[in-house]
């Protein structure tokens, strides 16, 4: 039987029914928080939570993946759709550089340059095996079988990857951010924290104010400032090129040195340049000014910053700046650094 199926995806979900009227209460406490960030962070359409990715199948399955978490989340109206919905999931290439992301017709497609599924490694069969073929698939859909659960008229069942999936996903990723790093002379193991805390390194990431990718590029703002400062033209990027991940690390990549050499200038200590890199990214460098300045004023806000010690300036942005996500954000950012040192 050939894996490869054809869906139609708004940012992959379609068809089947939204999630609702759930007794949160019959989940284990996990699973329970993914239904719960799906329902509230989604339309009819998609999810608004870059590291959630869902979709559904013509047969109405239905297939929400928390990259953060490690959860696969199926659901489906008959046993038989919901064993081919398992089978295609851990199967099945869903990198936007291989598929077209804005249609996804050949979402079953297997990478032919590593021969491997999207999730090999990231989920093990009952086995403690990899899923590469579908004999193995089949067996692991059966075993599965045997534990789903039947709520609000549809079969589910839950996946969970290994601890250490994100290490796993994360590393798909290393040559770009090698590559855009050596090109643009920003810290590797700063990108890979930042694609870390944007998306857990969901590569079709949406948020609600349509940042995208790995690395959350809004198209109209990064995008076009990367186009416009370092290659030379005008140009506001699709959201076909900024789902690849090559792309969308070398755009995301580029900023961040845009932000240091032009926005951020006169910051005279690197690792106060790197918090302040850190807190434009997210919130960029008008809140940092004003989260300094009242007015906003630069050239005060330079002068406080350069009067600070490190330490200070640390303990500043993440308990003064003007915005609680960009606070909360440095810190995510900086503690998850450290383990991409040897990157």
């Amino acid at each position: 039987m050939d894996y490869r199926i054809s869906i139609v995806i708004a940012i992959l979900l379609a068809i089947s029914p939204v999630i609702h009227s759930i007794d949160f209460e019959d989940y284990d406490e996990d699973v329970a928080a993914l239904l719960r960030e799906y329902q509230n962070q989604s339309n009819p359409d998609q999810s608004y939570t870059p590291s959630i990715l869902s979709y559904s199948t013509a047969k109405t399955s239905k297939t929400i993946v928390d990259f953060e978490r490690g959860i696969i989340y199926m659901n489906a109206s008959t046993p038989e759709t919901l064993r081919d919905a398992i089978i295609d999931v851990v199967l099945t290439q869903i990198d936007p550089s291989v598929i077209d992301a804005q249609t996804a017709i050949d979402f079953g497609l297997i990478n032919e340059e590593t021969n491997k599924p999207f999730f090999w490694g990231q989920v093990l069969d009952h086995k403690g095996k990899p899923i590469s073929s579908r004999r193995p698939a089949l067996d692991f859909a059966n075993f599965l079988l045997r534990k789903k659960t039947f709520s609000d008229g549809r079969f589910e069942v839950t996946i969970r990857m290994i601890d250490a999936h994100k290490k796993i996903a994360g590393a798909k990723y290393v040559s770009f951010v090698k590559a855009a790093c050596r090109e643009y002379s920003v810290s590797s193991s700063l990108v890979m924290a930042i694609m870390e805390t944007e998306s857990s390194f969901n590569p079709l990431a949406r948020s609600r104010s349509n940042a995208l990718g790995l690395m959350q590029v809004k198209a109209n703002t990064a995008g076009r400032d990367y186009f416009s400062l370092i290659k030379g033209y005008k140009h506001t990027p699709s959201s076909k090129f900024l789902y690849s991940p090559k792309n969308n690390i070398e755009v995301a990549t580029g900023y961040l040195n845009i932000l240091s050499s032009r926005y951020l200038r006169g910051i005279e200590d690197p690792k106060k340049l790197e918090y302040a890199m850190i807190s434009s990214y997210n919130g960029g460098a008008g809140n940092l000014w004003k989260s300094l300045d009242k007015s906003g004023n630069k050239t005060k806000a330079l002068k406080r910053i350069n009067q600070m010690s490190t330490k200070q300036f640390y303990w500043f942005l993440t308990n003064r700046h003007i915005r609680q996500e960009t606070r909360e954000y440095l810190k995510k950012v900086n503690d998850r650094k450290s383990k991409y040192t040897l990157i």
